[in-house]
């Protein structure tokens, strides 16, 4: 599993899979995910379309948000120099990204990018792209996810969920 999710979830029967939109009918929720799954579920037959990806079988699943036990949006936050922000990782580069265009200019100021904010985010307006600052895995302490519900559908668990905690990866 990677070390941090950032989509929407849903636990159903137990298990966890991505939940979207039938790319066919906005109206219609599906679940995404390995069909060796779906197939311990007994749903194989149900499965509107089967696929591969990164080498392994993919599928999608009709259902109803009364089918599932749970489901809830991922965000991702961690500390930083006393300072809480919402942030993504790069296991590749092992490092953390965080998008300053969507901090204050002071959390800008105090990170040594004043600078870069001014030229980016006041003069060229919020959509212009580049202003990510990195940090080295080592510098980041505790990282957390914030499962929140989604209109519609049932929502049991914790809120906040520990990702690494006090320096160590939980997963």
């Amino acid at each position: 599993m990677d070390k941090l999710r950032d989509a929407k979830y849903a636990i159903y029967n137990g298990r966890s899979f991505i939940l979207c939109h039938n790319p066919q009918n906005r109206e219609e929720w599906i679940l995404s995910g390995f069909v060796a799954d779906f197939l311990q579920l007994h749903k194989e037959k149900s499965l509107i379309k089967r696929f591969w990806f990164n080498e392994c079988e993919w599928g999608y699943l009709p259902i109803t948000p009364s089918e599932l036990d749970s489901a809830y949006s991922v965000e991702n936050y961690c500390e930083y120099r006393g300072e809480v922000l919402e942030c993504s990782f790069n296991g590749e580069k092992n490092e953390f990204g965080f998008d300053m265009r969507w901090v204050s200019k002071e959390i800008c100021e105090k990170f040594g990018l004043a600078y870069e904010y001014e030229r980016k985010v006041i003069s060229r307006g919020i959509e212009d792209t580049g202003l990510v600052m990195s940090v080295p895995d080592s510098e980041i302490q505790n990282v957390w996810e914030m499962h929140k519900p989604i209109e519609g559908f049932p929502f049991k668990g914790p809120e906040k969920v520990w990702v690494k905690k006090d320096g160590v990866w939980l997963r």
